[in-house]
């Protein structure tokens, strides 16, 4: 990852805006700023929701294995031949119960991938902001040596 950026800064820096380096590290950091902003709600509105979906499944889970276990006591008389269609019904709701569940699953993993993305993210902004404010304190120290000598 700091490869990466380290490679994004340099070419950043080859292809420069009028008001430099910084004043792009500024436009950056603004846009970043608002698309947090912006995205925040929605994030956390869908991780509320994922959160009740999966609930939810969870109740529909115990439903379901509760009705066929009902349907199993009736499996071995002959005279409920209707009762086979049900249980057919149940294990295809069962089939698309889970596959819901996986995609809901992977939804969850994707977000909580864009969450510990944008955190690196935000460190690594801090670690460059404090680099060149050292830097720039460097250079602040040298020159006022330099002019004192």
């Amino acid at each position: 990852v700091g490869d990466f950026f380290g490679k994004m800064s340099a070419e950043t820096a080859a292809v420069a805006p009028p008001g430099g380096v910084e004043a792009e590290n500024k436009a950056k950091a603004a846009f970043s700023a608002g698309a947090v902003k912006l995205l925040e709600p929605v994030v956390g509105e869908m991780d509320a929701r994922t959160a009740k979906i999966l609930a939810s499944q969870e109740v529909l889970t115990k439903q379901l294995e509760a009705f066929s276990a009902a349907l199993g006591q009736f499996e071995g008389v002959g005279t409920a031949p209707h009762l086979l269609q049900y249980s057919e019904k149940l294990n295809a709701s069962r089939r698309k119960l889970h596959k819901v569940d996986m995609c809901v699953q992977n939804t969850r993993e994707r977000m909580e991938n864009i969450q510990r993305m944008h955190t690196q993210l935000l460190a690594f902004e801090k670690s460059q902001k404090e680099r060149r404010m050292a830097a720039d304190e460097g250079k602040g120290k040298g020159s006022a040596q330099a002019g004192g000598a």
